[in-house]
């Protein structure tokens, strides 16, 4: 019994100190929508705005999350347990999808026009140079559900920068977009995408 208290003590202090140490480092991680990317490996500096609309979870972790930044719109998808070759092979998968999109289509009615439908270059997606950490960078536009492949203005309303991260420590895949009013002259995607850091 003279054992038992002492053991107790020590136990209950350690206990305390796990515990403190527990809540200040989930003090120093952001609340809210940054809050929720920095848990799951992401730092981006979201504007004050940005509200949460839509989060996906898997096994307990993030997958997706859509954010509304105003008129803008900001999703990011989250693949875990890849290999860096993996993660390769996933964008070069995700940009060939992409790119199929776009091209050349039978006509449903081939007359004497044309027998295939052409999307004008200026819709098609373009590659750009990939800031650091990033694996592919992609601009195009998009609808308003957010999807691809429109070739008239009619059909769109964003500007859409798509940028493809690994976490080399985390052996996550990161697929950012931004979504852009097409009103705005100004796409704020690029330059989000520009300060995107991944653990």
């Amino acid at each position: 019994m003279s054992r038992l208290v002492p053991t107790l003590s020590v136990t209950l202090v350690l206990g305390l100190l796990v515990l403190s140490a527990l809540w200040s480092r989930r003090a120093a991680v952001p609340e809210g929508p940054a809050g929720l990317l920095e848990q799951a490996g992401l730092h981006l500096a979201l504007p004050p705005e940005a509200v949460l609309l839509r989060r996906v979870e898997a096994q307990g972790d993030l997958s997706e999350a859509v954010f509304t930044l105003g008129a803008d719109r900001l999703r990011v998808r989250i693949t875990p347990d890849l290999e860096p070759g993996g993660a390769r092979e996933l964008v070069e998968e995700e940009r060939y999808l992409l790119d199929d999109l776009f091209e050349d289509r039978q006509a449903p009615y081939p007359g004497q026009l044309t027998n295939t439908l052409r999307c004008p270059a200026r819709f098609r997606p373009k590659a750009l140079d990939p800031p650091e950490q990033a694996l592919d960078l992609v601009t195009l536009f998009a609808n308003d559900r957010l999807g691809y492949g429109g070739c008239s203005l009619d059909l769109l309303r964003y500007h859409a920068s798509m940028g493809f991260f690994y976490g080399e420590s985390s052996g996550r895949l990161y697929r950012i977009e931004y979504f852009s009013d097409l009103e705005d002259p100004h796409d704020a995607g690029l330059d989000l995408l520009g300060q995107v850091r991944v653990r």
